[in-house]
């Protein structure tokens, strides 16, 4: 395990678990069985995967199909019914799988609406939890923020608010945010949904500088399968409550999986009109 980033281990999630939460699906409950082992029951069914340091990582799926709560497992917010998570070869037991025992792990993750604090400016924004965490001097703290801002392209907006933002502009300060508490890995939340193709494509060279120089994991829920192709790297689906094996965005592309001929149609149909 000692170049893995995260691994997986039969990851289960119910409905049940989800009640009561930030991330529940009330409407759901009524189709609970009274046999709370029932497979209809789950969100994730036995999900099992394994990510390297340093790599990057899309994950797809159908709309509803809980590629968001998984993510928000990796980072502590939800706790699985059943299964095993290691954290850069460390196991985390269930009763201490919070948000605050991941984030000790160096885990960051980036939400798909930002979560900026709409009265701080981008740059307090992005100091808030690097001066929380007392993670250095203030002199430290400032460099941080700096680097941050230029690895994400906003040092221009440092002075302005949420809301003077484009969308794209806030993704990226969300992301300078996440990427400023120096992560080993960090998990994105749909992070090119809505945006326009401008921004897009600023965007994702920004995400792969993150790779490249500061060898950080990514793991990416996305409905933009094209992100894989242009990211160069693997992708699996979240698909009948479990994980799929991560394949290269080609090999989705071109099989005759029941996944491949649902998602992929349309960028098929392109291929061929090419």
């Amino acid at each position: 395990m000692l170049d893995e980033a995260l691994r997986l281990e039969d990851i289960h999630l119910s409905y049940k678990d989800l009640a009561g939460t930030m991330f529940s699906r009330p409407r759901a409950l009524d189709f609970f069985s009274k046999d709370d082992d029932d497979p209809q029951n789950e969100l994730v069914s036995g999900a099992n995967l394994i990510v390297k340091k340093g790599e990057t990582l899309c994950i797809g799926g159908g709309s509803g199909q809980g590629k968001s709560t998984l993510l928000r497992i990796m980072a502590g917010l939800v706790r699985p019914s059943k299964g095993s998570i290691y954290y850069f070869g460390e196991y985390i037991p269930p009763e201490r799988l919070t948000a605050l025992e991941v984030a000790k792990r160096q885990v960051g993750l980036v939400f798909q609406n930002g979560a900026l604090i709409s009265n701080m400016r981008v740059r307090d924004n992005i100091a808030l939890p690097l001066r929380y965490h007392k993670m250095g001097s203030p002199a430290e703290i400032e460099e941080k923020i700096n680097m941050a801002m230029d690895l994400m392209r906003v040092r221009d907006e440092a002075g302005l608010f949420p809301h003077q933002l484009s969308a794209g502009m806030q993704k990226r300060v969300a992301i300078a945010r996440s990427w400023a508490m120096d992560p080993k890995l960090l998990l994105m939340d749909e992070p090119t949904a809505g945006l326009d193709n401008y921004n897009r494509r600023n965007l994702l060279p920004l995400i792969d500088n993150m790779r490249m120089l500061f060898k950080t994991t990514i793991i990416i829920v996305t409905h933009d399968l094209m992100m894989a192709k242009e990211l160069n790297c693997n992708l699996c689906f979240l698909h009948h409550k479990t994980l799929t094996e991560p394949r290269s965005f080609n090999y989705w592309l071109n099989s005759d999986t029941e996944i491949s001929r649902d998602l992929f149609r349309d960028l098929r149909s392109q291929k061929n009109n090419m």
